[in-house]
């Protein structure tokens, strides 16, 4: 069974109060904030030992970030960040607030797409996780429609997918991924 994580920075947050798993017949899935570098080392350690496949971070952790924690780890787990395009990047910066985040991930086993949401006083998080590109484009125009501030995606959205869902919403907001932009 894969087993996937995705970590936000999210003052306030912690696995304890700030998390979700959703487990299908091919994948489990654990979702999360966590409100220092400190405590996401330990999460990432914990993850590891617990025989993760893949962590997706925000885009608040950069390449240094990845590397620190990939030094912790002790598997052939990949840590991912999502990063931004540059026009995508230009329309992230302008942004006065980040409390509304919408998140989209293709996972393995999804039939239906799943709804989860993840609130506190700093950030209030909508995630779906959806079977593939058709899906994960409704979706983000539902969460697009229900007002997210921005978007991130999974890994599985490489420059290419990214882009469809740039263009599925029309551009109204800033798109991340944590699939290769290049």
């Amino acid at each position: 069974m894969f087993k996937y994580a995705f970590i936000a920075n999210v003052a306030g947050a912690a696995p304890e109060n700030y998390s979700f798993t959703y487990d299908n017949e091919e994948s489990h899935n654990f979702v999360t904030g966590t409100s220092s570098f400190e405590m996401t080392e330990e999460l990432v350690k914990k993850l590891d030992q617990e025989g993760y496949d893949l962590i997706d971070l925000c885009g608040d952790f950069d390449d240094e970030a990845v590397e620190k924690l990939l030094k912790v780890t002790k598997s052939e787990m990949e840590i991912l960040h999502a990063d931004y395009l540059p026009e995508e990047l230009s329309k992230l910066e302008a942004l006065e607030s980040f409390k509304e985040y919408g998140l989209v991930v293709v996972m393995d086993g999804v039939a239906e797409t799943q709804a989860f949401e993840l609130k506190n006083d700093e950030c209030n998080m909508y995630v779906r996780f959806t079977k593939d590109l058709e899906a994960a484009k409704a979706a983000a125009k539902e969460l697009v429609d229900q007002g997210v501030y921005f978007l991130e995606l999974c890994s599985y959205f490489e420059k290419e997918f990214t882009l469809e869902i740039i263009r599925a919403i029309d551009g109204k907001v800033p798109v991340g991924s944590c699939g290769d932009l290049s």
